[in-house]
């Protein structure tokens, strides 16, 4: 029986009608009830921090554009697929900072990112950090100490075939850190709470990435996971 409410976290946005890591997909997810915001952070040319998964964008109107080699008056230019602009981490922090935080730092630029972090009064009660390389995320606890980071991308797989495989020894995993897990592997569903229960007894928490549909959203609620990562709010289950 679960005693704890899930924390919904909103994969770069609601996107059904505006473009991702936008004001318009984050007003839509705040206006949905998510809890968190998870998003994608780069830096520009002349350092600031612009939100965007790709470092290469390609808008309708204009040539294709570099990120890390362009200057924030020329990003600010730019119109994304669906008409919004590109947003830059000092206006997002101004309108969200009520909301819980999850911080993708992207490789490519993340040294800079991370030394631009300090000028923003980040409350790490409430934000939770992804680095893609031990040595940035080194980086970030120097300036953030004790700050919260997602297990990595190759954490997850080896735990998630160790527990898949009952043999949870074997995945390194560490108390209070949170590992994401996926809908299923060769059609074998991990949102299943024996799964999450094998991650839970080593003190790990627990993350459903992307769900597609309600039922797997409502599998990983009943699997006792402590976050769900999504596209879609599916009315933020429990009814």
């Amino acid at each position: 029986m679960r005693t704890e409410a899930v924390t919904w976290i909103s994969h770069r946005g609601l996107c059904q009608h505006a473009d991702e890591n936008t004001r318009a997909s984050f007003e839509a997810a705040v206006q949905a009830g998510f809890h968190y915001l998870e998003t994608d952070l780069r830096a520009s040319r002349d350092g600031h921090i612009v939100l965007s998964h790709d470092e290469v964008l390609h808008p309708d109107t204009t040539a294709q554009i570099n990120v890390s080699n362009s200057s924030r008056e020329a990003l600010s230019q730019v119109k994304l697929n669906k008409g919004s602009p590109l947003l830059f981490f000092d206006e997002f922090f101004a309108q969200f900072h009520q909301q819980g935080h999850v911080l993708d730092i992207k490789p490519e630029t993340a040294m800079q990112v991370i030394a631009l972090l300090p000028r923003y009064k980040i409350n790490l009660d409430k934000t939770i950090f992804l680095l893609w390389s031990d040595a940035h995320q080194k980086a970030l606890l120097e300036v953030f100490p004790g700050a919260n980071c997602f297990a990595r991308e190759n954490e997850c797989r080896r735990a998630g075939f160790s527990i898949l495989f009952a043999m949870p020894f074997l995945g390194g995993l560490k108390a209070g850190k949170i590992y994401s897990i996926i809908p299923s592997i060769a059609g074998r569903s991990l949102f299943r709470e024996k799964i999450v229960n094998r991650y839970h007894r080593y003190g790990a928490g627990v993350l459903a990435y992307l769900p597609n549909t309600p039922e797997q959203a409502q599998m990983a609620i009943d699997a006792n996971v402590q976050y769900i990562l999504s596209n879609d709010d599916f009315n933020l289950i429990p009814r």
